[in-house]
């Protein structure tokens, strides 16, 4: 080791023996210590590079195969091979391998390059500092020696590599304020390759900087210091913008994800400071034959008019007001140079380019739209080509809509004159007209307009400024909507004016309620309006009242959506009241719209009852209502609803022997049709089926006979009368839905109310549908008695115990969520007056789902069933805690609760979550039975806080977070001495999954300590678990 060393003299050192033990001590010890660890570390790198080449071989291969190979077998093992190779720590240094230079296979580069940026948005955190400078050091080298792509811009997996860079320093306090200078001294150069390269890296920057914060909720890392340096980014950007058109592309749209930062750029800003970028922008707006160069301008300008980046309020300073009106006539020059007038007036549909430009201009006028409506007169000319926009095909007159609405903001006097009804008078004609069908339309199937367009312009876009146009105008608007009325129009003009009426109608009827006097008494303008209102709706509901409904769908669609719609203000006329019930149903008969039809009827009979309730007239509207309610060639949920529609008439009936003798002929076609279906179920076998099967009808593959196609033809045959079955059930429940306002005078007993009587006389078909249905039956059946309930109360206590065993053997059978809404119904209503009965039917539901949970392999199947399940847990605790705390099996149902603490579905998670806080914490009428609760805590304590640990780390999606700690909360209060240790257990359980948590570490023990100890406020302790959660979900370090 010393060979070669020289000998030294020292004066006063010891002899020549000590001296040589002296050298190796003062200085071949270190000497070789550092040779040592020099050459170990050498070794330690080699191994390292070794490892990386072997591992980014065995990933350069299954790539191989996963893309190449003919093999289904070989891509699947491929596949499962890489997904588990992607979450090692080995997958950083294969991929940083494969993302070299050396690598020529470009696809192999950015399927490397893909992968870290995966790991870098999902395992950056688990990175320490110095694996995080190396990892961000090879990116970049890696990025700028990949070849570029055409043009000179970046290729794929350079591009890749930005993003991934981008995501990086996204995440790292600092990195992104570097990354953002080493890219602005590579734009210095102003060549077209570094500078491609420039661009990429600054607009992914800043797209994931705000994709970080979105995904988080808070201020990324990141973000600090970009503010400071968006104006050198800008001039970079103006400076590279003229060397191609790919390059003024990457431009725009590095400079569209610098606007939505957020970091101080405005139109006024970048009108003062960039000019010649701003001017870039607009000037590609108008490119020709450059559909991607029209795009990233328009979207560049979208974000840039944004509400946070260029306010413009009527009071902006001179500045901005200059930005605007020079963007408003530069937008005047294009608009010339697009020929935005002649290609909208043709009515031929707009290219790319023309939306584009119309899209920046309407966001534009949008955005500046206060000082528009105070102008003197240098922004009208914008205004006329919103006009024109509003004029142009559906998509284009869309964008010029929230234009016309932000003018309303501006009081009519502080207007400029021509923004006033002259302007609403060009409106009301252009939009009217564009909810007009062509005179040639026939059908959606034929017609050159998207059916879903059309409606949605109509309704979401035009009606709102229709509206504007009948408040400024009054009745001029309204003499217009009489004009479409008047002579022969043809039918698409006629439906229009019904559309506009029906669409205006709240605000019609808000004109029609208001004072028609002004503060002298005297009539005033509201008046005229509401004379004007009034008669056109005379005019147009006499019409409809004689007419027979025929022709176009769209027409009787439009009526009778207009008569549901002023269904209040008919019942002022009796005639046209009953004429229009006539209109209806012949509607519904003639099968040209009967859903709206139905609905129609169904609002005249709400609003009507009072007048039609006589005994004669609804004994004479009655049977054919009755006929179209049984008819199968109707959609059973218009039957329904004329059902229930001719249920609120009955309700009003005059006497209760009325009331009784129009149910009876409302359910008795129902009950015989029952009869004559039900023999053609078979009976159930009673056994128990899984709740997993009880939404599900059989398929005749287990237990039917013969052959497929029979068992096939045999289930469709028993599908198709339950579901016929179903319906009848529904319309006797439909029957008795509003029975509840008969009233049964002179003290009579309940046994006389109507709906009691009627049940009688279908009880023995509802027991019978109760033996034989299939699910669909179940609920129908359990939905009709819940409403018997709610209908006659107390009333029913003689059918209760018949119903209760019905519902229990029912749920037994065939678990469906209709028997926990029934008897979460009936603990609430008799709780009190049937606890035995009630109590043996709550018993066999928590056996029954406890069982379940217990032994399936799929808890999560059945979300709505265990949803209701533990509402009705949590109802009964509220109104009857007794009955479920003196239940044998309550320690099952806490089991069964707390295994459902960690499940990812939301709503019977945060169901069980409501359920076992309340249990635990108790409420005055459940002390008596702390005992249960106590008991529960004690023995299953423990398991229940693992779960919800389990949930606030990593098992809970985000919506349940809040509830877990609360139940987190209850617990540590309910037992506040074994909470610790509780903890300490569940942090130590290795199939825990902690997620980025260090098992033992500070985070851990703080958590421990903060969650176990008392807190003074209920936020403390959120603030302690939210972190907590936070921290193991990769969100906070």
């Amino acid at each position: 080791t010393f060979r070669g060393v020289p000998r030294v003299s020292i004066p006063g050192a010891p002899s020549s023996a000590w001296s040589k033990h002296w050298l190796l001590l003062a200085w071949g010890v270190p000497t070789l210590a550092l040779v040592v660890r020099r050459r170990a570390g050498q070794h330690t790198a080699s191994r390292k590079r070794m490892a990386h080449a072997a591992h980014a071989t065995n990933l350069r291969q299954a790539y191989a195969l996963l893309t190449a190979s003919s093999s289904e077998a070989e891509r699947r093992a491929a596949n499962e091979w890489l997904v588990g190779f992607a979450k090692t720590a080995e997958a950083w240094g294969a991929a940083e391998e494969l993302v070299r230079p050396s690598e020529a296979a470009e696809e192999v580069a950015f399927f490397a390059a893909n992968l870290l940026y995966s790991k870098i948005k999902t395992e950056w955190h688990t990175l320490a500092d110095a694996p995080r400078r190396q990892l961000r050091d090879a990116l970049w080298s890696a990025a700028c020696g990949r070849p570029s792509g055409g043009e000179g811009q970046p290729g794929p997996a350079a591009r890749r590599l930005c993003l991934a860079l981008a995501a990086a320093a996204a995440r790292t306090e600092g990195l992104a304020e570097e990354s953002t200078r080493l890219a602005l001294s590579l734009a210095a150069a102003a060549d077209a390759v570094q500078g491609g390269l420039a661009v990429e890296l600054l607009g992914a920057l800043a797209n994931e900087v705000v994709a970080e914060e979105e995904a988080t909720g808070a201020a990324s890392p990141g973000r600090s210091g970009l503010r400071a340096l968006a104006p050198a980014v800008l001039c970079a950007l103006q400076a590279l913008a003229p060397l191609s058109s790919s390059m003024c592309i990457g431009c725009l749209r590095a400079l569209q994800a610098w606007l939505a930062l957020n970091a101080g750029s405005s139109l006024a800003s970048l009108y003062a400071g960039q000019g010649p970028l701003l001017a870039a922008t607009l000037n590609a707006l108008a490119a020709v034959n450059n559909e991607p160069l029209n795009l990233a301008a328009a979207d560049a300008l979208g974000e840039l008019l944004t509400s946070t980046n260029s306010p413009l309020p009527a009071s902006a300073p001179r500045g901005a007001r200059d930005a605007a009106e020079a963007v408003a006539a530069q937008f005047g020059v294009l608009a010339r140079e697009v020929r935005l007038a002649e290609l909208l007036m043709s009515g031929e549909p707009a290219d790319d380019r023309l939306f584009y430009f119309c899209r920046a201009l309407c966001a534009f006028a949008e955005r500046c739209v206060d000082l528009v409506a105070v102008t003197e007169g240098s922004l009208l000319p914008l205004v006329e080509l919103l006009l024109l926009c509003a004029g142009g095909e559906l998509r284009v007159a869309e964008l010029s809509i929230d234009f016309w609405v932000g003018l309303q903001d501006t009081a009519v006097a502080q207007r400029h004159e021509r923004l006033r009804a002259p302007l609403y008078r060009r409106l009301a004609t252009l939009l009217l007209d564009k909810c007009t069908l062509p005179a040639e339309f026939t059908s959606w199937d034929e017609a050159a307009e998207d059916e879903e367009e059309f409606r949605r312009f109509r309704e979401q876009s035009a009606l709102e400024v229709l509206g504007a146009c009948l408040s400024l105008l009054a009745c001029e608007f309204v003499g217009q909507l009489q004009a479409m009325l008047q002579g022969s129009p043809p039918w698409q003009k006629l439906e229009a004016a019904l559309f506009v009426l029906r669409g205006l109608h709240v605000q019609i009827k808000g004109a029609l309620r208001g004072s028609a006097a002004d503060g002298e008494g005297r009539p005033s303008a509201a008046a005229e309006l509401q004379a004007a209102l009034n008669q056109l709706l005379g005019f147009v509901f006499g019409q409809l009242a004689a007419w027979r409904p025929s022709g176009a769908t769209l027409l009787v669609e439009s009526a009778m959506r207009l008569v549901g719609a002023f269904a209040k203000w008919l019942q002022r006329d009796e005639a046209l009241l009953r004429g229009c019930l006539r209109l209806v149903l012949e509607a519904v008969q003639a099968g040209g719209a009967p859903e709206h039809a139905a609905e129609a009827f169904r609002a005249l009979c709400i609003h009507g009852r009072r007048r039609l309730a006589s005994a004669a007239y609804l004994s004479e509207l009655v049977g054919p209502c009755t006929a179209l309610a049984g008819s199968a060639a109707l959609a059973s949920s218009v039957r329904l609803t004329l059902q229930e529609a001719l249920a609120r008439l009955v309700g009003a009936a005059p006497s209760p022997a009325e009331a009784e003798q129009l149910l009876h002929a409302l359910v008795r076609a129902p009950c015989e049709q029952l009869a004559a279906l039900l023999p053609h179920l078979p009976p159930s076998d009673g056994a128990s089926v899984p709740p997993e099967t009880a939404p599900r009808a059989s398929d005749g593959s287990d237990g039917s006979r013969g052959s497929g196609g029979e068992a096939a033809a045999t289930a469709a045959s028993t599908q198709g009368v339950e579901e016929a079955v179903a319906t009848q059930l529904a319309l006797i429940g439909a029957a008795i839905r509003f029975s509840d306002t008969i009233q049964v005078g002179g003290g009579g007993s309940c046994a006389a109310h109507p709906v009691f009587a009627v049940l009688s006389y279908c009880w023995p078909l509802l027991q019978d549908a109760s033996r034989r249905g299939g699910p669909s039956v179940l609920q129908a059946l359990l939905e009709l008695h819940g409403r018997a309930m709610g209908c006659l109360g107390g009333g029913l206590a003689p059918l209760l115990p018949s119903i209760l065993e019905q519902i229990g053997t029912t749920f037994c059978r065939r678990p469906v969520v209709g028997a926990l809404e029934c008897l979460t119904q009936a603990i609430e209503l008799y709780g009190e007056s049937h606890e035995a009965p009630l109590s043996d039917t709550l018993e066999k539901f928590v056996d029954a789902v406890c069982g379940w949970l217990a032994s399936t392999a799929a808890p999560e199947a059945e979300p709505e069933l265990l949803s209701a399940f533990f509402e009705l847990c949590h109802r009964c605790l509220v109104f009857r805690p007794q009955l479920l705390l003196s239940l044998p099996c309550v320690a099952s149902l806490f089991d069964a609760a707390a295994a459902c603490v960690a499940h990812q579905e939301f709503q019977h998670t945060r169901a069980a979550i409501t359920f076992l806080c309340l249990f635990l914490s108790g409420t005055d009428a459940a002390n008596l039975y702390r005992e249960s609760a106590a008991h529960c805590l004690q023995r299953s304590g423990g398991t229940l806080l693992r779960y919800c640990v389990q949930g606030l780390a990593s098992a809970s999606p985000a919506n349940l977070v809040d509830h877990q700690i609360e139940l987190l909360r209850v617990i540590a209060e309910s037992a506040p001495t074994a909470v610790h240790g509780w903890l300490v257990a569940a942090l130590a359980d290795p199939g825990l999954d902690l997620g980025a948590l260090p098992r033992q570490g500070a985070a851990a023990e703080a958590f421990v300590r903060g969650a176990a100890q008392q807190h003074a406020t209920v936020a403390a302790f959120h603030c302690v678990a939210s972190e907590f959660s936070r921290v193991c979900r990769g969100k906070a370090r």
